[in-house]
């Protein structure tokens, strides 16, 4: 069967950032930045998570190895830089979405199957690191309530009036998460008891927005940037910049609260508002500083056939 390509959206985390790794409930938006797939002559030897997917695809669907895929992911960057929107989860779920259309299983009656593929691919290729969060916004879209137990799809996109600000470097999630993993291995006490403060923060605010609580995620959303400053200090991990340090800065004098998105480290910081206008006012005082704004929308669909590349 021939299929032109498929895309999968970036992500963001609104919550539950490390302590889902502990059994939390993590609450993460698909975002408008997507990864496109086609069938190709690139082979898919050429990237770590290009090469997993071929793997655990040809181990499902294909007697042999699966064709070439060529993926574009450029919308993921910032002058060569990762914005930390999840690049290499979209990515993974557009090849595995592109291949089981190329073989006759449309993404639509095949969507828990390739989540779950994708998730093993993700998985591998990230040295057996992270939760699988950011592949399952990539392939069901939307926002959705993630733990290990199982994810649940939020029925109407969050109330919150969201900016998303690029802090102009890089984050390193691997190296943070070897780092926090350190930190409990060295100083078990002080590793849980600034984990047992994001994981009770986390199942608070899944709460929270599953309810519609918009002033209530604005303060959890504050004391959960708060609680991964911490817990960084903890660890002798930067998970909290000075980039971020500013934007929630700005974000609390302007009514709202911002937090880290992901790992930290840099990548991208989330800021929440109760009101539009808390939202544009913070808008235009990041331009005064110099700040860069994207402009992504949240909520946005998942995997899909892209009849037109």
């Amino acid at each position: 069967m021939s299929v032109s390509g498929t895309s999968a959206p970036g992500k963001l985390f609104l919550s539950g950032e490390y302590a889902v790794l502990e059994g939390a409930v993590a609450v993460v938006t698909a975002v408008d930045a997507r990864a496109f797939a086609i069938i190709g002559d690139v082979s898919t030897d050429v990237s770590p998570v290009l090469r997993a997917v071929a793997d655990m695809v040809s181990c499902e669907i294909f007697t042999d190895r699966p064709p070439g895929v060529d993926v574009n992911s450029d919308v993921f960057l910032a002058d060569g830089i990762k914005l930390g929107l999840g690049s290499s989860a979209a990515v993974c779920a557009a090849a595995c979405g592109v291949l089981f259309e190329h073989a006759g299983l449309p993404i639509d009656g095949n969507r828990d199957r390739i989540l779950e593929i994708a998730s093993k691919a993700h998985f591998a290729a990230q040295g057996s690191r992270g939760s699988g969060a950011d592949v399952a916004a990539g392939v069901l879209g939307g926002t959705i309530l993630f733990s290990v137990k199982g994810i649940r799809p939020m029925a109407s996109e969050p109330g919150i009036c969201a900016k998303v600000v690029w802090t102009g470097r890089a984050s390193s999630t691997v190296e943070l998460l070897d780092r926090v993993r350190n930190l409990e291995r060295s100083d078990r006490p002080g590793y849980r008891r600034r984990m047992d403060d994001l994981v009770d923060l986390a199942g608070t605010l899944a709460e929270a927005y599953s309810l519609g609580e918009v002033k209530q995620i604005v303060e959890l959303t504050g004391e959960y940037g708060l609680a991964m400053k911490w817990l960084g200090q903890e660890a002798g991990a930067p998970i909290v910049t000075q980039e971020h340090e500013r934007v929630m800065t700005i974000a609390a004098a302007m009514g709202g609260a911002a937090k880290p998105s992901g790992a930290g480290g840099g990548g991208c910081a989330v800021a929440v508002f109760a009101q539009q206008r808390d939202a544009d006012l913070f808008e235009d005082r990041c331009a005064k500083d110099g700040l860069q704004i994207l402009n992504l929308s949240l909520h946005v669909e998942g995997l899909r056939v892209e009849p037109s590349l």
